[in-house]
């Protein structure tokens, strides 16, 4: 290999090295996007700068302090020739942070938040005393609510949740949860009358995990929403009755609660795919093949009602499937954690992989939903598949939670 062949080999593994590089570290939330700062510095940043002598601590980081803006609370500092940092304070406790550069950063900062899978769009902050600006685009992550200011091209970070908030949950307000024994299941159907969309039942296989016996009750949601300085959803014409299930719920509140629910515990909460959702409604192992979530006959596991009436009940109002789980088969719709896909178990059953573990889609534009709900009982079979935008919120649509095993 002549010195010409090599350096060009030496360019083209460096550029692929480097593309690699890049999408991990997107995965890694160390992405620069501004001249001298990466998101986790700035995390870093807000949880652990000292607001007393705080000069020499940002000296040794290579900032440079400018001044202090009493008037703001605000204490600015420089990092090289281009970027200002202004981090703001109340009491003892740094509230924001933001970062002024040029406008082409500012636009790779817009790109790289939305490319990445770790930040969420929030269309709708729903947080008490902080007023959105209109010029900005907002993400959410672990905690953090990240935006982007049209009008000064700067990019910010403040935290999601009070300062003040104990990493502690009272247990009378954490779901209870079932144990759920993974392995090789059989989702969808192979009935003519089921819709085309629930269409070939395939294998697929599911790790252990445990479900909420229960939807998220309002009294629950309620407490988050209590600690986490959130507002209330819309309640329905009945009011809220603590022991019913939550409603009017975006898919984003969903996850958002589920989010907060780790921070708070230290385990990991999330939203059910559709296959753990669809086994655990079957009842897992202990299956009997039922129609409904428990019973072949609505009237057990649910109720119906007439066409146009909304008619949610107390969670547990009717009996359980054989996991002991309720409310599968009535009530609210569920949010699943996945995208919506017409064709998405045909694909699955096409490309069987013996033990491969179920995921959904990796893009679309609805999201999934299952079970069925107190105005459209004729929708409960367990084997309905339904699809909702996630910012979206109905009068008959809330969720549950899985809890991962370790």
């Amino acid at each position: 290999m002549n010195l010409i062949t090599k350096i060009l080999a030496i360019i083209l593994i460096f550029i692929s090295s480097s593309k690699l590089q890049a999408q991990i570290d997107i995965e890694k939330v160390s992405l620069f996007f501004a001249e001298g700062y990466s998101i986790s510095e700035l995390e870093f940043l807000m949880e652990n700068m000292p607001l007393k002598k705080h000069e020499k601590w940002m000296e040794k980081k290579g900032y440079v302090f400018r001044e202090e803006l009493p008037s703001k609370n605000c204490l600015v500092y420089k990092k090289g020739e281009v970027v200002t940092l202004y981090i703001f304070k109340v009491k003892e406790y740094i509230s924001e942070i933001q970062v002024s550069s040029s406008p082409q950063k500012y636009y790779q900062a817009i790109d790289t938040f939305s490319k990445s899978p770790l930040f969420r769009p929030t269309s709708v902050l729903n947080k008490i005393g902080i007023k959105e600006d209109k010029q900005s685009k907002y993400w959410r992550n672990a905690g953090y609510i990240y935006y982007t200011d049209l009008d000064n091209y700067r990019v910010g970070i403040f935290r999601d949740y009070p300062f003040e908030m104990d990493r502690k949950i009272n247990k009378s307000y954490l779901p209870e949860v079932v144990y759920v024994k993974g392995g090789s299941v059989t989702i969808g159907s192979n009935n003519s009358e089921d819709p085309e969309d629930t269409k070939p039942a395939f294998n697929t296989f599911v790790k252990d995990f445990s479900i909420g016996r229960f939807e998220i009750t309002v009294k629950q949601y309620r407490y988050f929403c209590t600690e986490t300085n959130r507002k209330m959803p819309s309640a329905p014409n009945a009011g809220w009755s603590d022991n019913y299930p939550i409603r009017n719920i975006t898919w984003n509140d969903a996850i958002d609660y589920c989010y907060w629910l780790s921070y708070v515990t230290g385990k990991k909460y999330r939203l059910p795919n559709e296959a753990e959702w669809e086994y655990a409604a079957r009842g897992g192992q202990k299956t009997k093949k039922f129609i409904y979530a428990g019973s072949d006959f609505l009237e057990k596991v649910g109720w119906i009602h007439k066409k146009g009436e909304v008619d949610i009940r107390r969670v547990g109002s009717t009996y359980p499937n054989e996991l002991e789980l309720y409310d599968m088969s009535s009530n609210v719709f569920e949010w699943t954690n996945d995208w919506y896909s017409s064709s998405w178990y045909q694909s699955n059953s096409k490309n069987i992989v013996i033990n491969k573990v179920y995921r959904g889609p990796d893009e679309g534009s609805r999201k999934a939903v299952r079970g069925g709900s107190g105005s459209e009982s004729a929708r409960s079979k367990l084997i309905y598949r339904g699809k909702i935008s996630p910012n979206l919120y109905y009068v008959d649509l809330g969720f549950r939670v899985v809890l991962e095993e370790d």
